[in-house]
């Protein structure tokens, strides 16, 4: 009797465990039930990995052996420095950004991520970065020795740019023809690290070029300066042609001015003459004889009375042939009839 009622104890703590354990699946995480078995479970079931249902995020009830395996869904980001030999046969380091996550959108996908990549010790998920170094950074180190392996040292910078893109087309190519259960959602290169021999060849180069661009400017200033120069001498001389040009239209505007002035003076008093000599001529016209030969007397009395004063005796006037003599301090009249 002892002895059932032990066995019937002991059967009655397997149900109480087997129906009492569960297991947390943190956010972002997915998964499946891996069925498992053992002693208390007498050995039943033990089937392996149940891909028919998607466990999602939450507490799920797992029994005493089952539990729950799966993959961190979460989008990661990882900085990789790869490095390529160029078609120069010269090692360079492409330093590339990449965010990706694991494609947990079907049951297939989610299967193939638990299937193929071991998990880590004491640890019931895979993680991130497994799947990286699974299934995208192999993509990635082809994609770049095919970008790389036609292109030569002096053209690996100018690439860039291009390389980007390129990489991210070839990996999303490689992981949809090979069913890749991962998302590529960021890829871009930072940087491409030369050789040091090659980056101390372009830094000398660089410092030549920029000795070379102080020089180049200082003879550019020197151009502008002369050709400023240059520039205000002949404006200079413009000026100076005009202000000559000007003086020379003012001389001849003055000399043109004086030659109508005179011309103008010469007519005034060539006109002014033929007036006096037409009045003159005219005056001659309207004299009478009478008259002329009583201003001619006139004119004959002063004259000898000037003579007389000075011979102390008198005026002598003549008068038709006739001498008329006027003392000194005496007086004589003429009396001119027409």
């Amino acid at each position: 009797m002892k002895k059932y009622t032990m066995l019937l104890l002991s059967l009655s703590l397997m149900t109480l465990s087997l129906g009492c354990d569960s297991q947390d699946v943190p956010p972002g995480y997915k998964g499946f039930n891996f069925d498992k078995t053992g002693a208390l479970a007498m050995y039943s079931g033990g089937e392996g990995l149940q891909t028919d249902t998607i466990v999602n995020s939450g507490t799920h009830y797992t029994g005493m052996y089952d539990e729950i395996v799966g993959v961190n869904c979460q989008s990661d980001a990882n900085k990789e420095s790869i490095p390529v030999l160029t078609k120069s046969d010269m090692k360079v380091t492409v330093d590339l950004r990449i965010t990706y996550a694991s494609d947990c959108t079907s049951k297939e996908s989610l299967a193939a991520i638990i299937t193929r990549i071991p998990r880590i010790q004491d640890s019931r998920y895979v993680q991130p970065d497994q799947v990286f170094q699974t299934y995208v950074m192999p993509s990635i180190r082809e994609s770049l020795r095919n970008q790389l392996a036609a292109v030569t040292i002096e053209d690996v910078k100018e690439i860039r740019s291009n390389l980007s893109t390129q990489i991210r087309l070839d990996v999303e190519k490689s992981i949809a023809e090979k069913g890749f259960p991962v998302r590529i959602d960021l890829l871009t290169v930072s940087d491409i690290t030369l050789p040091e021999a090659i980056t101390a060849k372009i830094k000398e180069i660089e410092v030549a070029r920029m000795e070379a661009n102080k020089e180049s400017e200082k003879q550019r200033a020197s151009k502008v300066r002369l050709e400023r120069e240059l520039f205000e001498a002949q404006q200079q001389r413009e000026v100076e042609r005009e202000k000559s040009q000007k003086l020379k239209e003012i001389a001849q505007v003055n000399a043109e001015s004086d030659l109508a002035v005179k011309t103008l003076a010469a007519q005034a008093d060539f006109e002014a003459r033929k007036l006096e000599a037409l009045g003159m001529s005219e005056i001659r016209k309207q004299l009478t004889g009478s008259y002329l030969e009583y201003l001619r007397l006139n004119k004959d009395a002063e004259v000898r009375g000037k003579m007389a004063d000075a011979m102390g005796r008198g005026t002598v006037y003549y008068l038709g042939g006739t001498e008329f003599a006027v003392p000194p301090g005496g007086n004589a009249s003429v009396s001119v009839s027409p």
